[in-house]
């Protein structure tokens, strides 16, 4: 949908684009309107019930509020998942910026880990304006995390390369028995995909990054200049189709997109997800429609396929 709306910005004149855009909008928000209202108890119930979630959990969590019919605001979601996750839980949220990680880079804007906000949808934002929340320190995939592992799950981030490798939130989810949800989206928004990528490096079957590798200015949480060194993934080739490759070929009990009361959410195991993942991608299967080339080799340390082992349970899939 971004590929298609930065084509209509780039040939519609500015105003027939505004118009299109504010059309779209008034549409999407009357077509949410029109679904059942959802309680905090009915949002309770979802998420402990078809997806699963229970005290302890870590969780990163996928959103889109803007797709929720809710009677309450969206400022007691926060507090929901909190009180089911429990003290003992962990809360993960996706803090990006305003545009892709290439264009971002490429501009040379600084990140500031506790002042750059969150354009990942308003309850990232919520979430990394907590006071509690500590949030990793990366210019263009950025987690904040709240609850009992968040220091551990983010502090090494900025030594992430590939922003999805075993320094990073994604993949030390894994360590923890990590679940991820999606609340108003599809798996198309599951970031955790990306972690197969950058595990499997030169044997993955698609070249997912530009060339270029950036530093980039970061101010840590005490006001000190760090340079973070980090790829960036190449947009045209990253054209995912995730809600197919999943239905077609991971278990429901591993990952699976849920429609209820017209509303989407997904729900997926993280270890089992990846197993499942990097034995099919060493098969050629991605998410991607089809291998271009060989993926780049950039010199890393191959982090290897190994599932990681604290609460590990055995491959079932």
């Amino acid at each position: 949908m971004s590929f298609l709306k930065n084509i209509l910005e780039t040939v519609l004149p500015s105003r027939a684009f505004a118009f299109l855009s504010h059309t779209r909008r008034r549409i999407a928000r009357a077509r949410v309107k029109s679904r059942p209202v959802l309680t905090e108890s009915a949002f309770t119930s979802i998420v402990t019930g078809e997806l699963g979630l229970k005290s302890g959990d870590v969780v990163f969590v996928h959103s889109s509020i803007d797709q929720l019919n809710l009677n309450f605001h969206t400022s007691r979601i926060l507090a929901l998942l909190q009180n089911i996750t429990g003290p003992q839980g962990t809360l993960l949220f996706p803090t990006y910026p305003p545009v892709d990680s290439y264009e971002f880079l490429r501009s040379g804007q600084v990140f500031d880990v506790r002042r750059s906000q969150s354009y990942t949808g308003v309850l990232t934002e919520i979430a990394r304006r907590n006071p509690k929340a500590l949030r990793s320190l990366h210019p263009t995939k950025s987690v904040c995390a709240i609850g009992l592992h968040a220091r551990e799950l983010v502090s090494a981030h900025q030594c992430s390369v590939n922003p999805y490798d075993r320094c990073s939130p994604y993949y030390k989810i894994m360590e923890y028995g990590g679940k991820a949800v999606g609340i108003g989206v599809s798996t198309e928004n599951l970031a955790f995909v990306h972690c197969v990528e950058d595990a499997l490096q030169s044997e993955f079957p698609v070249a997912v990054y530009h060339g270029r590798l950036f530093s980039a200015r970061c101010i840590n949480y005490s006001g000190e200049e760090e340079i973070v060194r980090t790829y960036a993934h190449d947009m045209n080739r990253v054209n995912h189709r995730t809600v197919r490759f999943m239905k077609r070929y991971i278990s429901e009990d591993v990952c699976k997109d849920l429609t209820i009361q017209g509303m989407r959410f997904f729900r997926a195991d993280s270890q089992r997800l990846f197993a499942a993942m990097r034995e099919l991608a060493r098969a050629g299967v991605t998410i991607y429609p089809k291998p271009r080339r060989s993926a780049r080799v950039t010199g890393h340390v191959y982090f290897g396929p190994e599932k990681p082992s604290r609460n590990a349970q055995p491959d079932s899939h």
